[in-house]
């Protein structure tokens, strides 16, 4: 919260604020004794979080530094650099015309999932892909009802039923024929990339609505008398007016009419600047009106749907309903969750390049990897990661909300159930600022009821709030569900202390497990206190509860004990041999902490900061990838050392050699990588998808 109030004063600055907003016009006034007073409580203020975040940067302190589950980005980053458009369709693969949005839930404009209804969120275990959200609490627990969190005031939203009237059937009908074209795209794409490495469960099947829907939104929505002229309306911005210049208040609608999370536009009819916003409110307060504002404004109607299905694991025919799905081969699949900003996307590519390098050794037990991307529609690595995609439950995360990591259990619990999922027998779970350093060893594939994670000692075992929802949560479900002499019943409950990543556990474990998540993860967002106690680290609770509950008992080691996971600097190398050489156990590597190194007399030797990578964390996409200078090497009279805030400060020959391994990978998977992404000729194509 402290870094929110720096980054919130910095983002709504005099430019910054006038250009957010479209049209605002700020007159500076003389300054006097209440302007002197105002700009002294800021200076205290901002003096105040700049302690308290320097305080709490130490290692010991909290876990904002182990933020591979969340996004560094203030709102202003979210809202502008990270503003969310319609992917262009012009990617190749192999010379021949693909259709970016062919490989992926992308068969639909963007404009075809549309907001959802203000009352439902994404459930995965309803056929429709979505229900109120006490339905899915119910369906999570087994019991009965009880009361629903959070629930949001009706809206203007409309289905695709309503938007598209008497045409449905027809409507229908082009989209099997969409569908039909993009998977004989995507077979093309499969060929061109490889089978295993993008294999056909990743391919989306039938859904609720085509490419036609924003031409339909636009027909509903932007009718000429309907419009208000003179008038401004403000909200989160989608994509500023300056780079989306439209020749009539015509165009402006119908552009908004195909962004899924614009629901306003405001044009100019002298710049022809359109801008595009999202309001949560179907009917806002105009910023201002009257003869004197030439802007004319209007609304674009909330829609909801399903933008992407997948084949299920327990899909039936009338043929086969009697069929047993088969055991999954014994071996790992990689899954990385993301909300595909730019950022954690320059993360991506090198992570799974990583991946790809390490899977290719004789014997690796590493199979398959997906990326599971909850985002309301596709970005710039579709044809480079494999990817699934799904449904946001927060709608407004695709232009900008404060915890996006929210929507990520529901996006695994969706895919632990899709034919992909079982490509192996056992997941492996990670964030995109991971790096493969080695081959897994078998020994992490432990059987059903056991999993493998990681330790972070700043996940309290007894933090009283986490328990206290866990307590809440017991107290409402039948012992048909959690047993009387369930561990998570008895006094002394503790939870375990390790997060969703890295963690190795069985699929059909994962499956049991992730529903509970994201019911905890929901508990955790009210009340008001308890969001706040818990802050970013409420997510990795909430697995935390849920494996507990589940019955999956974590095997859990830091560094350098771990199999899994090491975290250089701050972790070391392990044993050096008699060779000269280190042998550490790790096979992925975190590069969080953004470390620094001096030598004895304070000198800055080297640095590596992932927030100031290829210019900084708020640039837009797809970010210009550059290999970083290798960490000095180790001298024992240098005096080496770390950063303030790491204590002791004396940087070791071993944690120096962690560093060096890391970077050396990272760097090796830097040039292997195209400067535009796959499945796009030009930068300008790739940027656009990325917007």
């Amino acid at each position: 919260s402290e870094l929110v109030v720096v980054t919130s004063a910095r983002a709504w600055g005099d430019g910054e604020f006038r250009r957010a907003m479209g049209a605002a016009r700020l007159r500076r006034g003389g300054v006097g004794k209440a302007h002197l007073v105002a700009c002294v409580g800021v200076v205290c203020l901002v003096s105040l979080a700049v302690f308290q975040a320097l305080r709490d940067t130490h290692p010991d302190a909290v876990a904002v530094r182990h933020d591979g589950s969340f996004d560094f980005l203030s709102r202003t980053a979210h809202e502008r650099g990270y503003a969310r458009s319609e992917p262009t369709a012009l990617s190749r693969i192999g010379g021949r015309v693909a259709g970016f949005k062919a490989r992926v839930g992308g068969s639909l404009d963007v404009a075809t999932a549309g907001g959802r209804d203000a009352d439902l969120v994404v459930n995965p275990f309803h056929p429709s892909g979505y229900s109120d959200a006490r339905s899915l609490e119910n369906t999570i627990a087994g019991v009965g009802a009880h009361q629903t969190r959070g629930k949001g005031e009706a809206s203007s939203d409309v289905d695709n039923d309503e938007v598209f009237g008497t045409n449905a059937a027809s409507v229908k009908e082009d989209t099997e024929n969409v569908v039909n074209r993009r998977d004989e795209t995507l077979l093309e794409a499969a060929d061109e990339l490889g089978s295993e490495e993008f294999p056909k469960s990743l391919r989306p099947i039938g859904t609720g609505g085509s490419d036609d829907f924003s031409d339909a939104r636009a027909l509903k929505s932007c009718v000429s008398s309907t419009y208000k002229p003179h008038t401004e309306l403000w909200g989160a911005v989608v994509s500023g007016g300056d780079e989306n210049i439209m020749a009539s208040a015509d165009l402006c609608c119908q552009s908004c009419a195909r962004k899924r999370a614009c629901t306003v536009w405001v044009w100019h009819p002298s710049s022809n600047e359109c801008w595009l916003k999202s309001d949560d409110d179907p009917n806002p307060e105009p910023h201002s009106s009257g003869d004197g504002v030439a802007w004319t404004s209007g609304l674009v109607a909330k829609v909801h749907g399903k933008t992407v299905a997948y084949a299920q694991i327990d899909d039936r025919s009338a043929d086969d309903s009697k069929r047993v799905v088969e055991e999954p081969p014994v071996c790992l699949h990689t899954v990385l969750t993301s909300s595909g900003n730019a950022y954690m996307n320059w993360q991506t590519r090198i992570m799974y390049q990583t991946y790809k390098k390490h899977a290719s050794e004789p014997g690796s037990i590493l199979k398959a990897f997906t990326r599971i991307l909850h985002r309301g529609r596709d970005d710039e690595l579709m044809l480079e990661v494999p990817t699934m995609r799904f449904d946001p439950n927060q709608v407004k995360c695709d232009v900008w909300c404060d915890y996006p990591v929210a929507d990520r259990s529901l996006a695994v619990a969706q895919w632990s159930r899709t034919a992909n999922s079982q490509q192996c027998s056992h997941v492996m779970m990670v964030e995109t600022d991971y790096i493969y350093v080695k081959s897994p060893p078998p020994a992490i594939l432990l059987p059903k009821g056991r999993a493998m994670g990681f330790e972070y000692q700043y996940i309290g075992l007894k933090e009283p709030n986490m328990l206290r929802v866990v307590r809440e949560y017991l107290g409402e479900v039948g012992f048909d569900a959690v047993p009387k002499d369930h561990p998570a019943r008895q006094n002394g409950l503790s939870l375990p202390r390790t997060g969703n990543a890295p963690s190795c556990l069985t699929v059909e474990d994962l499956r049991k497990a992730a529903p509970l998540w994201a019911t905890f993860v929901e508990r955790t967002e009210t009340p008001e206190a308890t969001r706040k106690a818990l802050g970013w680290l409420r997510d990795m609770y909430a697995y935390d509860a849920a494996v507990l509950i589940a019955g999956i008992e974590h095997e859990i080691k830091g560094a350098p004990g771990s199999l899994l996971m090491a975290q250089p600097p701050a972790d070391d190398a392990g044993v050096k041999t008699s060779d000269g050489t280190f042998h550490f156990n790790a096979f992925l590597l975190h590069y969080t902490w953004g470390p620094e190194i001096y030598d004895q007399n304070e000198k800055k030797l080297w640095v590596f900061d992932k927030r100031a990578y290829g210019g900084g964390q708020y640039k837009k996409g797809p970010y210009e990838l550059v290999k970083l200078d290798l960490p000095p090497e180790w001298a024992p009279d240098a005096g080496l050392q770390l950063q303030t805030f790491f204590n002791p400060r004396a940087l070791t020959e071993s944690k120096l050699e962690l560093l060096r391994v890391m970077i050396t990978e990272f760097n090796e998977a830097v040039e292997k990588l195209p400067r535009v992404p796959v499945g796009f000729d030009t930068l300008q194509e790739a940027e656009k998808a990325a917007e």
